[in-house]
């Protein structure tokens, strides 16, 4: 019963309409470079892999060289035991006798497995080949000064932080190094970032110089879930039959859906327009260099003349968060697999534990006094320094600990931005 109320939960408002400006004229494709990744592991979270072979193949179908595209992802969906529809992946409903789209199809993975991680997500953004050699494929931003370079992040998030596959996480602070690293080194002109996470404006609020010729945009703004989308009943399944997990992502599917189906003629701030509009459960920012936002999609995502029906609006979306842990219940009912009760309990414990833990770490730091809620300011060496310790003492940030972190952005605000306190209560609370 409690995972039905998930779906009960009040639509966000949204307001605002941008301005029309003619777009300038698009460069030549092989000015254009794509990075796209999707940091989760696990069945229940097929939505990340969903949306990032999409992605893959919007660039592709744009006109963007598979050579100048990137794609980081586990891997462990489309071949998964529990998946019906073996060595496939959609994004994207269909009825019974209608075949879906399979996105896994021609989805060319660079780094799969044990390479998913910040590090070498980093690294593929600076261009630092000798830093993966004998790693996946090897390839790495090639880009330079006259180059457009888009980066697609799709996978679970807290504040400050964006999360990779066993516990990993980059925090707000290595991200925005490693596109400093990237403006100080001219390896683009101008650089678009769509973020598909929970709290994921709090990758960028307020720590993204928009002098770095950057436009970012994100699910949610810093301090709410970003949602699944394709989640139950005839919206998850494919040709007739139950996926058992969210197909893709709202924000995701709603910019891809849109770039599927436009005329050359849309620019950034429309697209950004349409998106903000059409994810009505979470709000949908903007960050960094605007300047540029009246040039076309096709700049950074491809330039496509294919026409479809304008997307819909989804009906069966779920708290980006819950929707792991509701694909485990739903496969755990249908099929009663081992694998999916052990995720199910899995998810369980892992949200219990994080609650005791952060409950004794925010005890012992402010003493009973009540914490305003977190305001979309972060004392960022505070809470990266409180994260260190966290990931070094408590063994990492699993999902069900990932919402605590603006806990810490909380505790940091608190503090006044002093870690020491903050960083002994986690040590103890991890002891413990």
């Amino acid at each position: 019963m409690l995972l039905y109320s998930l779906t009960l939960v009040v639509s966000a408002l949204f307001g605002g309409v941008a301005a029309y400006t003619t777009p300038v004229e698009a460069p030549k494709t092989d000015d254009h470079w794509a990075v796209l990744i999707a940091g989760s592991s696990g069945y229940g979270n097929y939505r990340h892999q969903a949306d990032v072979c999409h992605a893959y193949h919007v660039m592709i179908n744009g006109g963007i060289s598979a050579e100048k595209i990137i794609v980081l992802a586990v891997d462990d969906i489309a071949n998964n035991r529990e998946n019906p529809f073996p060595g496939k992946i959609f994004n994207k409903p269909t009825p019974a006798g209608t075949p879906g789209v399979d996105v896994y199809e021609g989805c060319i993975i660079d780094y799969s497995g044990k390479d998913v991680t910040p590090d070498t997500f980093a690294k593929v953004l600076t261009g630092d080949s000798s830093g993966l050699v004998g790693v996946g494929s090897g390839k790495v931003l090639g880009s330079t000064s006259n180059d457009r370079v888009f980066v697609n992040f799709v996978d679970h998030g807290g504040v400050g932080l964006i999360g990779f596959p066993s516990g990993m996480v980059m925090h707000s602070k290595e991200l925005i190094a490693a596109l400093t690293t990237m403006h100080t080194n001219s390896m683009y002109k101008e650089l678009v970032f769509y973020l598909e996470a929970c709290e994921s404006g709090s990758m960028f609020e307020g720590v993204l110089d928009d002098s770095m010729s950057i436009y970012a945009t994100t699910a949610s703004n810093a301090k709410e879930s970003s949602w699944g989308t394709y989640c139950s009943g005839d919206d998850a399944k494919v040709d007739g039959k139950a996926i058992n997990s969210c197909l893709g992502d709202l924000y995701s599917v709603n910019w891809m859906e849109d770039q599927d189906s436009i005329a050359d003629s849309e620019t950034l701030d429309e697209q950004f327009t349409t998106v903000k509009q059409l994810t009505d459960k979470s709000h949908v920012m903007q960050y960094g260099d605007v300047s540029f936002t009246s040039e076309p999609t096709s700049n950074f995502e491809g330039k496509t003349d294919k026409v479809a029906a304008k997307p819909v609006k989804k009906d069966s979306s779920l708290p980006s968060r819950d929707a792991e842990i509701a694909s485990a219940y739903m496969r755990f009912m249908a099929t009663g697999e081992d694998t999916a009760a052990e995720d199910l309990i899995r998810g369980v414990q892992e949200r219990q534990r994080a609650k005791r833990r952060f409950s004794a770490i925010t005890s012992a730091v402010a003493a009973g006094v009540s914490l305003p809620e977190h305001d979309l300011k972060l004392h960022l060496d505070c809470h990266f320094a409180a994260h260190k310790e966290y990931v070094a003492k408590c063994g990492g940030w699993d999902s069900g600990a990932l919402p605590y972190s603006a806990t810490l952005a909380q505790l940091c605000a608190h503090t006044g931005g002093q870690p020491s306190t903050i960083v002994a209560a986690i040590d103890s609370a991890c002891a413990a």
